[in-house]
């Protein structure tokens, strides 16, 4: 127990440096490359490439505090689990559900209003780019690897803290929708509506690691989100 104030001094700490990397990298890529049809996937590329390398760092930094045990809830296969009751977002325990329904159904509508504030604050700048299928199977890649540098950055991070020194999750949850919510004000979304949407996303997903024990929903829902705002983004950036 005398570790828990260390390791979440070590975790926030390295989750903000993780920040200070990323507004960093986007802003000075560590190299470049021109491989692909557009500025947006190269200068994408090397940001991911970048970002991965260091989410590893990440990953072996919450193992080394846990013993190892963090890594178990990097686990794709554990889907489901008891839902807690969250009456604020109408979670009863007369109408809760299974992660594998809710982790689907909540996704859908994640992915659905993602889809209409990229559409308002992407999509209205205009389609700069032709739609191929070489180009999103980039994106869907790329987007795959942005989600997972950012769950295990901003939520497998605390979730591993909170799970091995048996603490109330919803320290977990509450770091996770402030930390993430606030970064997203100049991410996309953007500004109020990314702060409310990133802030909620990032507090269910956190619970979501917390009652299935694993990373399937929390990396699942990420990457779908990802995936709608990365094509948007193609499509509208040379």
């Amino acid at each position: 127990m005398k570790k828990i104030v260390p390791n979440f001094i070590i975790t926030l700490t390295v989750v903000g440096l993780m920040i200070a990397a990323i507004l960093y990298v986007r802003s000075s890529p560590l190299f470049n490359i021109n491989l692909f049809s557009t500025n947006y996937l190269n200068a994408t590329v090397v940001y991911q490439l970048t970002t991965l390398a260091l989410a590893l760092v990440i990953v072996l930094i919450t193992a080394l505090q846990t013993g190892f045990k963090s890594l178990r809830l990097l686990s794709i296969a554990r889907i489901d689990g008891e839902v807690t009751p969250e009456p604020w977002i109408g979670i009863t325990e007369k109408n809760k559900d299974t992660w594998k329904r809710l982790g689907l159904s909540v996704g859908l509508i994640i992915s659905a209003v993602t889809a209409i504030v990229i559409y308002f604050q992407v999509m209205n700048n205009g389609v700069v780019n032709d739609f191929a299928i070489g180009s999103f199977a980039l994106v869907v890649l790329l987007a795959l690897n942005n989600s997972f540098v950012e769950e295990v950055t901003f939520r497998h991070t605390f979730a591993s803290i909170v799970e091995h020194h048996k603490l109330n999750p919803n320290i977990s949850k509450g770091l996770s929708a402030v930390i993430f919510g606030t970064v997203h004000y100049w991410g996309y979304p953007a500004r109020i509506p990314g702060v409310i949407m990133a802030g909620f996303i990032g507090w269910f997903l956190s619970k979501s690691i917390h009652e299935t024990k694993g990373f399937f929903w929390a990396w699942m829902i990420h990457f779908v989100q990802d995936v709608i705002i990365m094509t948007a983004l193609f499509l509208t950036l040379a």
